[in-house]
């Protein structure tokens, strides 16, 4: 862990981790009232519906009635002290170790756009038909490329607007090249239900072990991989064992991760869990890192 990420983490620790974990204790007892209170009322509907035989609508009526205080004091105490924990996790956990460590700017809600970017990379979905996102971190970075990075999921959900399944859900990044491309280079995880004839073979045996490229144009494949490149991202997926996809096109570059939901507070763990806001920090910046290198790759030749 760099020397930056693990001051930026005390800095963290020493600020906000008293008042986090008051807020986490509180959410956790407050859960476990909830349960206990759910579980009283169904033992004392066990019991009366042997003891007086009770049946049909009458049984859901009671039912029901037995469960008023705990549906209360879901909806007035849990809801609460978990909107307060998430909203000070992500306001002063997530934002400051973003925008320290990064230079960028965190904002808890999203950014419309983000939908259009996401569908114009045209990464190979099943059906969705709802776009939902929040965490919007964006600015610029070494060179002045513009970045966008979001939390994200792909829904189903039905003409009345209720939900039915998630189709994907990880990181999505958007960031602005200093070239434009006439053609795409798509870099995959390794599958054998993707099969293509654009599919460029690269010369390096450890990268083949992980990644598939596909492109029309092997000489931009060729010059935009270079081993440095390659390496990078070899590196990042075994480090972190993290799936996620390039795509290269016209003048962006555009990256999801398949992470499931992020910069997400985990009640289980404490609020400044190292080894969670490690996974952030390496995200950002390795996304970072490949644009920059990308950039200078494209800036130094003549494609």
């Amino acid at each position: 862990m760099s020397d930056k990420f693990i001051d930026t983490y005390n800095y963290i620790v020493e600020t906000y981790a008293k008042e986090l974990e008051q807020n986490r204790k509180t959410l956790l007892k407050s859960i476990i009232i909830c349960l206990v209170l759910f579980a009283i009322a169904f033992a004392v509907f066990l019991v009366l519906k042997i003891k007086f035989d009770i049946h049909s609508k009458a049984g859901y009526y009671l039912l029901g009635i037995l469960f008023i205080p705990a549906a209360f004091y879901y909806v007035y105490k849990y809801k609460k002290y978990n909107n307060l924990y998430l909203e000070n996790y992500k306001s002063k956990v997530i934002k400051n170790f973003v925008e320290t460590n990064s230079g960028l700017t965190y904002n808890q809600s999203s950014e419309k756009s983000l939908m259009s970017s996401y569908l114009q990379a045209g990464f190979l979905d099943k059906e969705f038909n709802n776009f939902v996102s929040d965490d919007y971190i964006y600015g610029n970075i070494k060179n002045s490329e513009k970045l966008a990075i979001c939390n994200f999921a792909l829904q189903n959900v039905t003409k009345k607007g209720e939900f039915k399944n998630v189709v994907y859900e990880g990181i999505f990044s958007e960031t602005e090249i200093n070239k434009y491309l006439d053609e795409e280079v798509r870099i995959n995880k390794n599958s054998k239900l993707l099969k293509a004839s654009n599919r460029v073979e690269m010369d390096s045996n450890e990268f083949e072990k992980y990644f598939d490229v596909y492109t029309n144009s092997n000489i931009l494949a060729m010059e935009i991989l270079t081993h440095d490149v390659m390496e990078e991202l070899v590196n990042f997926y075994i480090d972190y064992k993290i799936k996620f996809e390039i795509i290269i096109k016209s003048n962006h570059i555009y990256v999801r991760f398949d992470t499931g939901a992020m910069f997400e507070p985990n009640i289980l763990r404490e609020s400044n869990n190292m080894n969670t806001l490690w996974v952030y920090y390496s995200i950002i910046n390795f996304v970072i890192n490949l644009t920059t290198k990308i950039n200078k790759i494209l800036n130094d030749t003549e494609i």
